[in-house]
């Protein structure tokens, strides 16, 4: 049984769950106004998701997928998934930006959305649950105080 976070501090994998339901949400939004922007909205769509996948995506391979010594092939295989996926949203960040007609724009935002889901499913059912098995409970929590110092965060306890 987990130890409430006053207790134990935050891991940094359950903070990095709390960020997926954050961008989560924000996608959800704006998928919902998505058919009515303009050219000029979903680009701006666009610039606020790559703020937060990029900041996400830089906790995780810095702090997370960089943390383990050496893991077993089938982990090192999916962590390098995770990293092709994190390079091609980069590609459809760009490919958003340079867009000129809002139908193409529509697409490269729709794709980047599915993309993210795609990869946030994978790691909330595979790949966290492995680094748990090979990052201790201890190191976790210390990775969890790093991250919150690195974003600005006060942690409780």
């Amino acid at each position: 049984m987990r130890k409430p976070i006053t207790e134990a501090g935050a891991d940094l994998i359950d903070l990095l769950l709390g960020e997926h339901g954050c961008i989560l949400a924000l996608m959800a939004h704006q998928e919902r106004r998505m058919a009515r922007m303009s050219l000029r909205e979903l680009q701006e769509c666009g610039a606020a998701l790559e703020a937060v996948l990029q900041a996400h995506a830089l906790e995780e391979d810095q702090l997370l997928f960089g943390a383990p010594g050496e893991l077993p092939a089938a982990v090192r295989g999916t962590l390098q998934a995770m990293y092709g996926e994190h390079q091609e949203m980069r590609a459809l960040l760009e490919e958003l930006k340079k867009q000129r007609q809002a139908v193409r724009a529509r697409a490269s935002l729709k794709r980047l959305m599915e993309l993210a889901r795609e990869h946030f499913a994978i790691e909330e059912r595979a790949l966290f649950g492995l680094m748990r098995q090979w990052i201790s409970p201890e190191k976790l929590r210390e990775l969890g105080l790093l991250y919150a110092r690195r974003r600005g965060m006060q942690l409780p306890g």
